[in-house]
């Protein structure tokens, strides 16, 4: 397997600052950022007949609340994490995915482990 793991704890800002990530919900904590941050768009889903949707302001608020999550005391405004991050959709339906489903951290976490034993091996 030589296709590299992108590692969702992490992000990499504009200014080359990486940022700590939570991509695991957490209920506790979206109850407490939700005193300062409205969190109520980003839980709301849209099914199609084969397909759910992420809008790109629900993206973007999923990274938001998983780098609030790792961050509760120091952290960023939204506006100011949006105007620090180069947002990449792929990025943004990943961890808004890993934060809603069980099963995709699940089976993400298990290649990530997995990806990471064989790069030991190599060396």
């Amino acid at each position: 397997m030589n296709e590299e793991i992108k590692d969702y704890s992490k992000l990499t800002m504009i200014d080359g600052t990486v940022v700590e990530l939570e991509p695991k919900l957490n209920l506790k904590k979206l109850m407490f950022i939700n005193k300062d941050f409205k969190t109520d768009e980003f839980a709301k889903m849209t099914m199609g007949a084969e397909e759910m949707n992420v809008s790109v302001i629900q993206g973007a608020k999923a990274v938001y609340i998983a780098y609030r999550q790792a961050n509760m005391h120091d952290y960023m405004s939204f506006d100011e994490f949006i105007l620090n991050w180069e947002f990449d959709m792929e990025t943004a339906a990943m961890i808004y995915n890993l934060m809603m489903f069980k099963q995709m951290r699940n089976e993400y976490q298990k290649t990530f482990e997995r990806a990471n034993k064989e790069k030991k091996l190599q060396k």
